[in-house]
């Protein structure tokens, strides 16, 4: 049986069937006889040869392969090992030169994305790996230069709507390549003419949809968002007329003059505000005005001190009280600050909009800076998430004069002489920040920070609107129905309603809600 064996193995080596004989000389138990190591000794020598002529014709996986199987047979003889050297070096050099040409067709790729099809062209390697990824870069490198030779057609005949209507045609990677920009670019100052042109006659509903038609075109151009701005704060200054609010309507369109100058109506515009302003306040300081306060009797029951108290929401001289929830705050006696232990006192202010004023002018603020300012006051306004400082006269944002500013975390703004605030919005989930008071301060001294209330504050060991020690469970206090609660930030649990002058202890901090006169 045993040399029947190696017969079978032989005539498979004679035949070239290399693979097949190395099957069975590994199976052959008696290869260690001497004419099995003849027959390994031979089967080794073909399977160099035969890996040689695989690198000649680089073929490497073949190579590699007989290399192994030489190897297994022969150990680490020299040939053998020159050999697998040889092919691991083929091979690590393959590595790389892939490596490379991947990176090369993501560089090219990234380049095509950006608009940049030319430098992707020539960043692609050769070969036909890549020639999918050529041919696409390739094809929208022709629509880009249609694309920018149809826009430039449109310009040259002032048909501005039909060359916007081919950008926006146009996908992201097509609309940055650069012959489309340098007609984008020499598609919109016409388009703003106009639009300015509309803004200037008082033809908002034209210049609007110009404007919008333009945006669509060139979201990020700073000139068009700046218009944008400005159409929105007519916007706004239309519906504050409605609600009979003729002053911050008029500061809105302030705001507008500061950007386009020459409308004629929006002079004869504040005028008329002025004017109607002008006349409420004749109107609210005559008999109608000594109502201000005045709460309607109910009828049809009985009116005494338990009913009054029961209507205003305020608590009798009899010691009763409403439920907790239900009770209302009369903002005419006062601000409301709240009282935290080992933080201090913070201030709350409501309100979307709030005015930072010097304490030393007849105008009521509701931040009074102990100090000499202009005559025009300064407002942090809340739009979403947003928060805007803004006024008629400069101020100063991070030691940098402007009018108007988008506020972000950490910002300094500067009003009057001595009067500091720092600007703070620390937790991304909550609308509410925070203004630090340094330099000068309010009448009362003890309170030094502001609270913007959006929504709610957070009170936690790290990572809230304040830092409160001893306190292992964040706490939160949010506005409600009835004006302020305070809950642990946990989900669940109890929800207590803050009443002025009513202490409320949560863990080992003490909350307490007062009302203060801040002249």
């Amino acid at each position: 049986m045993f040399p029947i064996q190696l017969k079978r193995i032989e005539t498979a080596i004679d035949a070239g069937r290399l693979d097949d004989a190395f099957e069975l000389l590994i199976a052959t138990p008696q290869r260690g006889h001497r004419d099995g190591q003849r027959l390994t000794d031979l089967l080794i020598d073909h399977l160099v040869q035969r890996a040689r002529r695989h690198l000649d014709r680089q073929h490497h996986r073949d190579a590699r392969s007989d290399a192994d199987k030489a190897r297994c047979l022969a150990g680490r003889t020299s040939e053998v090992v020159n050999l697998v050297s040889e092919i691991a070096e083929i091979e690590s050099q393959q590595r790389a030169q892939a490596a490379a040409e991947q990176e090369a067709a993501r560089e090219a790729k990234m380049q095509g994305q950006l608009g940049q099809f030319t430098l992707g062209q020539h960043l692609l390697p050769p070969g036909p790996t890549h020639s999918r990824l050529a041919a696409e870069i390739e094809r929208k490198r022709t629509l880009a230069a249609a694309a920018a030779d149809r826009i430039g057609q449109a310009i040259a005949s002032h048909d501005f709507e039909a060359g916007v209507a081919i950008v926006q045609s146009l996908d992201a990677e097509l609309r940055r390549h650069r012959l489309v920009v340098d007609k984008i670019r020499a598609l919109l100052p016409p388009i703003l003419e106009r639009i300015v042109a509309d803004f200037e006659s008082g033809r908002l509903d034209r210049g609007g949809d110009g404007l919008q038609m333009a945006i669509a075109a060139a979201p990020m151009d700073a000139r068009l968002n700046e218009l944008r701005s400005c159409f929105d704060r007519c916007a706004r200054a239309n519906e504050l007329i409605g609600r009979a609010c003729y002053l911050e309507a008029d500061r809105e369109l302030a705001l507008v003059s500061q950007v386009i100058s020459n409308a004629p109506w929006i002079t004869e515009t504040r005028k008329t505000l002025a004017l109607l302003a002008d006349q409420v306040a004749k109107v609210r300081s005559g008999p109608l005005g000594l109502l201000d306060g005045y709460v309607p009797i109910p009828t049809g029951r009985p009116v005494g001190v338990q009913a009054l108290a029961a209507h205003s929401g305020c608590e009798a001289a009899t010691g009763v009280r409403l439920k907790p929830g239900h009770q209302r705050v009369d903002e005419r006696q006062g601000a409301r600050v709240l009282r935290v232990d080992g933080l201090g006192t913070i201030l709350l202010l409501d309100a979307e909009r709030v005015s930072v004023g010097a304490s030393s002018t007849s105008q009521r603020y509701d931040l009074p800076l102990l100090t000499e300012g202009p005559s025009a006051a300064l407002f942090i306004r809340r739009a979403g998430e947003d928060y805007f400082a803004e006024s008629e006269a400069e101020f100063r944002v991070n030691d940098r004069p402007t009018k108007r500013r988008l506020l972000a975390d950490g910002d300094s703004l500067g009003y009057g002489r001595r009067g500091r605030l720092k600007f703070r919005k620390t937790v991304p989930a909550s609308g509410s920040a925070v203004l630090q008071l340094s330099g000068a301060g309010l009448a009362k001294r003890e309170i030094r920070c502001a609270a913007l209330m959006a929504d709610s504050l957070l009170f936690s060991g790290s990572g809230g609107h304040f830092s409160i020690s001893g306190g292992e469970r964040p706490i939160v206090v949010f506005r409600s129905a009835g004006g302020y609660a305070i809950k642990f930030a946990e989900p669940g649990g109890d929800v207590c309603q803050l009443e002025p002058d009513r202490p409320v202890l949560l863990g080992q901090t003490r909350f307490s809600l007062t009302q203060v006169n801040l002249s």
